[in-house]
């Protein structure tokens, strides 16, 4: 097995457990304290926000001129640069934020001023974890930097509200707490870039007068920045909206309905790491009759398992959060699972869209689009807020709509420029089982032992999904399951 097999493989078991985590907390853990969960959460996902003007770029940078740089074995100094880079621009954020709020002072009456001293300091590690985790991804390494970025973060949140609700630890005490476990994360992954390749102390950045390269650096990073921001703004503005114009406990209340149905896409992850490089292949050798084969089949099998996973989740989700400690509070969350399952199905649906636009010499294109999808994100949470006060649901159904019209964009503009696209018949056949499960869920009675109905709900829902595949012959089975199952 090669090196990027192993490392696609334990990634995944790595990816999984780190969900499972995620899964686990939300259930049984956060819902003892909404309102300090979406304090936890609100610092994480605010600094994430945040994130990409701290960095610029900067770590894509390192992948980008990674070649270049190896030829004269310097790609030790532009990763050096980098932090340097980072650290500098953080400084000049913070400067400019209290410049700010001396000539604005009512930013000292918004919950970010009030949670900053754990919201930057946050920030500037994650930027400096995730340019660790890019430039050791050069050397085929993402397992290990998986373990650092993802999983210890989420350890970390579970350890700072455990001590805090079941030990009376103070807050304050907890989100340092919480803090550490990005410093040893960032101390981890250190240690293991200088197990890889021994970090020199040298520091030599005479490379970036080199043939104008430092100016070619800078362009490609803000470049970058602008390409990616858009996209962090949609997938984390909704959290900081909620704590800024709601309630902490609704920012925990909308992000456990949201984790509890973002399950559906994780299949997702391995499959568009996989095909990443096919696709790159197919497009440079303008096989479009592959691309399409390929598109159709990932994109079909993401949304039938996306929609059998949301049909066991919709069927059982109110005996859940009935048997949850402060269900009551969650079942205001109940629309934000059915509308942002159907959004998150819809984006199964459309496939690795954004990868071909990507991988193609029409790559500018992504810029512009999330940069607009972040306006609309912005914007039609505003109006759902403001306009129609209709709370987190809101900020669901302008997530949604923002994430729906995005990927229709991409449709229409692979399909003009490359004649592909992801839809067949049987998306109809999988939808109609879909809403037959939905329907047919809310109408089984419900028995004396919540636990138990939570059992068979969701197994009638999958009985009907295999009768219905095995009617309609949508997916053949001995396709999905190993071969020597058959034998």
């Amino acid at each position: 097995m090669s090196v990027v097999a192993r490392q696609s493989l334990k990634y995944s078991i790595v990816g999984y457990f780190s969900t499972l985590i995620g899964i686990l907390s939300t259930v049984f853990l956060y819902p003892n304290d909404f309102e300090f969960a979406g304090k936890l959460q609100f610092v994480f996902q605010t600094a994430l926000l945040i994130l990409p003007v701290v960095a610029l770029g900067i770590m894509h940078a390192n992948v980008r001129f990674f070649p270049k740089m190896s030829v004269d074995n310097q790609q030790q100094q532009l990763f050096k640069f980098s932090i340097v880079f980072i650290i500098v621009n953080f400084f000049i954020g913070v400067g400019l934020l209290l410049l700010a709020v001396l000539i604005f002072p009512s930013i000292k009456q918004t919950d970010f001023w009030e949670y900053s001293p754990y919201i930057l300091p946050m920030t500037l590690l994650l930027a400096l974890i995730q340019l660790c985790s890019k430039y050791i991804s050069i050397k085929k390494r993402i397992v290990v930097p998986n373990i650092f970025e993802n999983v210890i973060p989420k350890i970390g949140m579970l350890a700072a509200f455990a001590l805090f609700v079941f030990y009376h630890y103070s807050e304050e005490n907890a989100m340092v707490l919480y803090m550490g476990f990005f410093i040893l994360a960032f101390f981890g992954m250190m240690f293991y870039l200088n197990r890889l390749e021994k970090v020199s102390k040298k520091i030599n950045f005479a490379f970036l007068k080199k043939e104008g390269f430092g100016r070619e650096l800078m362009v490609y990073s803000v470049y970058t920045f602008l390409g990616s921001m858009g996209s962090v703004i949609a997938l984390n503005i909704d959290a900081t909206m909620i704590g800024e114009l709601l309630t902490f406990s609704e920012v925990a209340i909308y992000n456990t309905s949201l984790n509890l149905v973002r399950m559906i896409t994780v299949p997702a992850l391995g499959v568009y790491t996989i095909s990443a490089p096919i696709i790159a292949g197919y497009i440079a050798e303008n096989n479009m009759k592959d691309l399409k084969s390929l598109h159709y089949k990932t994109s079909f099998y993401l949304f039938a398992i996306g929609a059998v996973l949301f049909g066991l989740v919709a069927v059982g989700i109110e005996d859940l959060f009935g048997l949850m400690k402060n269900g009551s509070q969650l079942l205001k969350g109940l629309n934000v699972v059915y509308i942002m399952g159907f959004a998150f199905l819809f984006d199964l649906a459309t496939g690795f869209n954004g990868y071909i636009i990507t991988n193609s010499k029409y790559y500018k294109f992504n810029n512009t689009t999330t940069i607009a999808l972040a306006l609309l994100t912005i914007s039609t949470n505003l109006i759902f807020l403001f306009w129609f006060k209709m709370g987190i649901v809101g900020v669901s159904l302008a997530t949604a709509l923002s994430l729906t019209t995005y990927n229709l964009i991409k449709i229409v503009f692979n399909y003009k420029k490359f004649g592909v696209h992801p839809f067949g018949v049987k998306y109809v056949y999988v939808l109609g089982i879909l809403i037959s499960v939905i329907l047919i869920g809310k109408l089984l009675p419900d028995l004396d032992n919540q636990f138990m109905t939570l059992c068979y709900k969701p197994l009638v829902g999958l009985m009907i999904f295999a009768f219905g595949n095995w009617i309609f012959k949508i997916i053949p089975i001995k396709e999905v399951l190993p071969k020597s199952l058959f034998k």
